[in-house]
């Protein structure tokens, strides 16, 4: 499962263009896989949580470092609840 770390989301070309998150619509929550979070600690040591940020036109989820950078961008097409 070979993941591709980025500096934002935006750079992994997996968010579409015009995508504005929503005010307080971002979760953040530990990585509780456990095989996973050792995969991402051999990519790049430090702390690593999912992040799920609501959106004008979807959501787009993620796996962030504590640095900032990102792993597994995924965009969800919909519309977001706010």
């Amino acid at each position: 499962m070979p993941l591709n770390l980025y500096p934002n989301g935006y750079a992994s070309g997996s968010v579409p263009a015009g995508w504005v998150p929503i005010p307080q619509g971002t979760i953040k929550s530990p990585v509780r896989n456990h095989q996973l979070r050792l995969y991402l600690k051999q990519l790049l040591p430090g702390k690593w949580q999912k992040v799920i940020k609501k959106g004008s036109s979807g959501d787009i989820q993620y796996l962030e470092q504590e640095s900032g950078q990102v792993a597994d961008v995924k965009f969800l097409p919909g519309p977001s609840a706010p």
